[in-house]
């Protein structure tokens, strides 16, 4: 299938286009405040806290706006234009629930929280299906802090005392409505793909276990465990992160023995079928299409970058089905490399959740350690779009024309995936250590 020269030039061009008016205007606006920060002797929160003098505080930053070429790009202070607000006590992140943690930029050694509205929940789905997305839509302020700064304000919280729940999955698989069908429940404070975990699996991945990891998943999973005083007394706590950032879990399961892992994965058709309608939303998405194509080194590195085992990933395909199939195969590998390095992981089928909806959810709950009585709220999440408020919700993607193939891309996919040791498209795949319900 052809590489969709138009689409991809639109797409490409709008998003490049729009990115470079924002840099244009962000990098006028930065000589200003450079110049309006020297004049009022405003300084950044690293500067402020090296004065032995001063108490720690966090700085609070105005949000003007924002821009973003593809939201699975990390995100970052240069994504946004800001004025300084005020300096605040560190302690006002924990101390208010419509401030959530958004991302670590290692590079300048913070951590960025985002600030919402008195009253919004930035991390439920009625701001948006994803964290970032919310984060980016609803952040009235950003508040920066440097990173033992944040590492102090964690180290006061205490351990979670609920069940920790931590599921990966491939894309595109329903892993938002496995989210929402624990959120539903209006017991589990539900955090999908928050970004700051890919930074935990980078170091994990690149260090192994040491006490600058452990410090930072003690200091992750009590941010996300905090008290909030709009679910006072919550049953539980799901965290998923971005698929290749499962990995994360191996170091929270370290510190914290009883948090269950779950491998959300679902058949590599419908995952293909949808991942091609992502990629006319996201920029990104689109340039792996072509990249696989072109050359197997620069999509073996690619994967190896993102986290992903890269065995039998150096390879190119001819058309966009065998493409999504290939990205989708991958993207399980994680899990089955979990499972062969012995870590306990369940993993979770989606095609058995929506044709045993019931006996699913409570297998789910149950595996998780919840209470069963949890189970009629939670079915709740099948009668809604899961992505409602998403820039990929239902109705989004309902505009967008099906993916086309023809019997011969199926032939290559059925010959790529046993060459990547998984069974062809039309048998049934069901990896080892799938929960039975």
């Amino acid at each position: 299938m052809a590489i969709r020269p138009l689409d991809t030039t639109k797409l490409l061009l709008a998003h490049a286009t729009a990115k470079g008016i924002f840099i244009f205007l962000r990098l006028i606006l930065c000589i200003l405040q450079t110049l309006s920060w020297k004049i009022f002797g405003i300084q950044n929160a690293i500067e402020k806290n090296k004065d032995p003098k001063s108490k720690p505080v966090a700085q609070a930053l105005k949000v003007l706006t924002w821009s973003k070429f593809c939201f699975l790009l990390p995100p970052s202070l240069r994504d946004f234009i800001y004025v300084h607000d005020e300096y605040i006590d560190p302690e006002y992140v924990i101390q208010n629930d419509h401030v959530l943690l958004f991302f670590l930029d290692p590079h300048q050694d913070v951590a960025v929280f985002g600030e919402g509205m008195q009253g919004q929940r930035l991390w439920h789905s009625d701001c948006d299906s994803d964290i970032t997305l919310s984060l980016f839509k609803n952040s009235r302020r950003l508040i920066v802090m440097p990173m033992d700064e944040f590492h102090k304000v964690c180290a006061r919280l205490p351990d979670p005392d609920k069940p920790l729940v931590i599921m990966g999955n491939t894309a595109r698989c329903g892993s938002t409505l496995l989210t929402q069908i624990f959120e539903c429940t209006n017991k589990v404070v539900s955090y999908s793909e928050p970004l700051p975990l890919n930074d935990l699996a980078v170091l994990y991945h690149d260090k192994g276990p040491c006490s600058q990891v452990n410090q930072l998943t003690r200091s992750l999973i009590r941010i996300y465990s905090r008290p909030l005083k709009s679910m006072p007394e919550p049953e539980g706590y799901l965290i998923k992160p971005v698929g290749p950032s499962l990995v994360c879990a191996e170091p929270i399961r370290k510190l914290y023995p009883n948090t269950t892992v779950f491998y959300l994965y679902r058949n590599l058709e419908n995952v293909t079928k949808s991942m091609y309608k992502l990629s006319y939303v996201l920029p990104t998405t689109r340039l792996v299409y072509i990249l696989c194509r072109l050359s197997g080194n620069l999509v073996e590195s690619v994967f190896a970058n993102n986290g992903y085992p890269t065995e039998g990933a150096n390879r190119t395909v001819d058309n966009d089905y065998c493409c999504g199939i290939f990205i989708a195969a991958i993207s399980a590998n994680v899990y089955k490399k979990m499972r062969a390095d012995g870590n306990d992981v369940h993993g979770l089928l989606y095609d058995d959740l929506v044709q045993r909806k019931e006996s699913g959810v409570r297998a789910i709950l149950n595996a998780s350690r919840l209470p069963g009585s949890l189970v009629q709220s939670a079915m709740t999440a099948f009668t809604r779009d899961s992505q409602r408020n998403s820039i990929v919700s239902r109705e989004a993607f309902s505009k967008i024309k099906p993916l086309e193939y023809t019997e011969d891309d199926k032939l290559k996919s059925n010959q790529l995936l046993v060459e990547l040791g998984f069974p062809t498209i039309d048998e049934p795949c069901r990896l080892e250590g799938t929960l039975e319900f």
